[in-house]
């Protein structure tokens, strides 16, 4: 084929990818409660929180802490409603490395990862907590991608916080996407539930961390993407990102905020 034809074909590629879902996320306008001028409310993919409407000048957020039941209004008055279209991002775009970058300086990288001779440990739950070297997985990640970067946050706005986690690959395509069934927080949600959400969701939760050791809030990878330490699976909550790639702006959607591509 015309190399010309694959460059343009590359151009157009955000605009010819396939919907995954409407990303629906609500900002506050205006300083009020907790929270500030800006700062994403809740979106969609949350598993926990949720917008509904209340009244015809007041929203309910309501979600669910642990099984217990909360809600306050909120009015329309001092929010704005964004929707994004979520789209597959697919292997070929990133190539070797992607960066993303918000109005604000926030930077993520995804780019591709060897092990480099380090492995992945796994626990046992039998007498205590017993960290055993995981075959599978080491197996399974000897070439992998990653997410890297720093997550904007209203609540620490000097520094953000550091988050990086491996990559699985489904269909040529980074996954950023799953169904509600494979999130525990709402696998078992009935429609009357808080926590249900029938839909896919852009959800990356963490798995992979680094041992205590080796210091927080660094890469755990070299410039060229090799591993520098043993990864081991987190014991302690997960973090976890609403994300999306949006093909429209060509940019990454982490937390409310966009990364657009550098």
């Amino acid at each position: 084929m015309n190399r010309f034809i694959l460059m343009l074909m590359s151009l157009c590629l955000p605009v010819m990818l396939s919907a995954q879902g409407k990303l629906t996320a609500y900002y506050a306008n205006a300083d009020f409660g907790d929270y500030k001028k800006g700062q994403l409310i809740v979106d969609n993919n949350d598993p926990f929180n949720r917008i509904v409407n209340h009244n015809q000048t007041k929203y309910k957020l309501e979600g669910d802490d642990s099984g217990e039941y909360y809600s306050h209004l909120i009015l329309k008055s001092h929010v704005t409603v964004k929707e994004y279209e979520m789209t597959p991002l697919p292997v070929e775009m990133v190539q070797n490395g992607a960066t993303f970058v918000s109005s604000d300086g926030y930077v993520f990288r995804i780019f591709a990862a060897s092990a480099n001779g380090h492995g992945f440990y796994s626990f046992t739950y039998e007498d205590g907590f017993n960290k055993y070297y995981d075959a599978d997985q080491t197996a399974a990640h000897q070439e992998f991608y990653v997410l890297s970067g720093t997550v904007k946050t209203y609540y620490e706005p000097e520094d953000g916080f550091f988050f990086e986690e491996p990559l699985e690959v489904e269909n040529g395509n980074i996954k950023l996407y799953i169904d509600s069934s494979e999130i525990v927080y709402v696998a078992d949600s009935g429609p009357a539930d808080v926590r249900y959400r029938p839909y896919k969701m852009g959800f990356l939760e963490e798995t992979w961390v680094t041992p205590d050791e080796y210091g927080y809030g660094k890469s755990a990878y070299d410039e060229s993407g090799n591993l520098l330490v043993d990864l081991q699976r987190i014991l302690d909550i997960p973090t976890w990102l609403s994300i999306a790639y949006i093909g429209a702006e060509d940019a990454l959607y982490v937390n409310g905020t966009l990364y657009y591509r550098q």
